[in-house]
């Protein structure tokens, strides 16, 4: 193999992508932490954004939040929790941590929208 070759064995991904989520899945408890904290923080901000005359973006939870307040955010939400808690004892060890991962990132992106937007008031 040259210098300027580029390629990379399968082995050597599969070994990278295996330490990779090994790593992840030693702070998964962690990772769980910080989806019910995200989920806390993006319902209150939520409901302090709408009382202070910004709309939810999601048109579906806009109309559901006008019908039955913001406590059907916080349904929603905990809906999605428990259903990530059922998806994830049916993934291994290794490859469940992807299921916090993949909700703590976007909930986290929207307190820190929410957030941005109330600071910008």
């Amino acid at each position: 193999m040259s210098t300027t070759d580029r390629t990379v064995s399968i082995g050597t991904i599969d070994g990278w992508c295996n330490a990779l989520f090994d790593e992840i899945a030693a702070v998964e408890r962690e990772l769980w932490l910080v989806v019910v904290a995200t989920l806390v923080v993006d319902v209150w901000l939520t409901h302090i954004g709408l009382q202070h005359g910004l709309h939810e973006g999601n048109p579906v939870m806009r109309v559901a939040i006008e019908t039955f307040g913001i406590a059907a955010l916080g349904l929603t939400k905990v809906g999605v929790l428990g259903l990530a808690g059922l998806t994830r004892r049916q993934l291994s060890d290794q490859r469940g941590v992807v299921v916090p991962l993949g909700i703590a990132l976007p909930w986290a992106g929207a307190v820190v929208i929410n957030a941005t937007l109330l600071l910008s008031l």
